[in-house]
């Protein structure tokens, strides 16, 4: 059943005439009449009866209105959702983050869908390397990652990251020991390499400068659970500056060095043609830019 003919059959409804009905859908009258016919041939019966006073509707088309209206209406909610998703205002956006911006995403994710309600957003805490990955393969639509990100990614910096270390407080350290190998006799807490192996590589390449190896004394699968354990003074770990955001209850040092600083941007996938990852892009290069 065709949606103009819906259309036209409530159009001779709202007017009541045939004549006027053709006006205001800008056709001659036997086009629209062919187009009743055609109507009325689809049903098995007759929708209107024709006279001096203009059309009425017919027992058939007393009972098929309220269907036909419900038919238009549904139509054109399909066709305004359509719409909406293909200018990046509804759908659903799948979006990778890093411990880097564990507190920062989740502020403009909300400030997003302030702006486009109609966006349903799933957040999945990844490594850069499994982000890429996913991104790749089609499984997220976005990720905040460390860059530079890999060919077939589009990116932008976010921030600038550097490594720090998370201390207990109850050493008082306030600055960093001459001899790091004092640090050994507390012990290090890290975060298992296959959860973080970009983190894992930034820290053996600050410590390869230094000619120092960390004795890690205990692996934590998240960073939640390192965090706790350095402040609960279990040991030292080595964590992005940013993250020290988490801790309430631990000394952090930020690191200096070459080797202790990295970016981490947006990236999303160049060839793929989607306007929600790209308008999420968007919001994001906006709003970093007021920070």
């Amino acid at each position: 059943m065709e949606l103009k003919l819906l259309k036209t059959f409530l159009t001779v409804v709202e007017l009541h005439h045939f004549s006027r009905a053709a006006n205001a859908l800008h056709m001659s009258q036997p086009a629209l009449s062919k187009q009743i016919g055609a109507l009325e041939a689809s049903l098995g019966g007759k929708l209107f009866e024709r006279g001096r006073h203009g059309a009425e509707l017919t027992p058939l088309g007393e009972r098929f209105l309220p269907d036909a209206q419900a038919l238009v209406r549904d139509a054109n909610e399909i066709l305004l959702r359509a719409r909406e998703a293909s200018s990046g205002r509804q759908g659903h956006l799948r979006v990778g983050i890093c411990l880097s911006v564990l507190t920062l995403v989740p502020r403009l994710i909300a400030d997003f869908r302030r702006q486009y309600p109609g966006v349903a957003v799933t957040l999945s805490d990844l490594s850069s390397a499994e982000q890429t990955r996913r991104l790749l393969a089609g499984k997220l639509d976005a990720g905040f990652l460390r860059l530079p990100s890999m060919e077939g990614l589009s990116s932008f910096s976010v921030i600038e990251e550097g490594l720090a270390l998370a201390l207990p407080p109850h050493l008082g350290y306030k600055r960093l020991p001459a001899d790091l190998g004092v640090l050994n006799e507390i012990g290090f807490i890290a975060l298992q390499r296959s959860r973080g192996p970009g983190l894992a590589a930034q820290i053996d390449r600050w410590c390869l400068e230094r000619r120092f190896v960390p004795n890690v004394t205990q692996q934590a699968e998240d960073v939640q659970s390192v965090l706790a354990s350095v402040a609960a003074g279990v040991g030292i770990a080595f964590i992005p500056s940013h993250a020290q955001q988490l801790l309430r209850d631990a000394t952090v040092l930020e690191l200096r060095g070459k080797e202790a600083k990295w970016r981490v941007g947006l990236a999303w996938p160049s060839a793929r043609d989607n306007p929600l990852a790209t308008r999420f892009a968007s919001f994001v290069r906006a709003a970093m830019k007021g920070v």
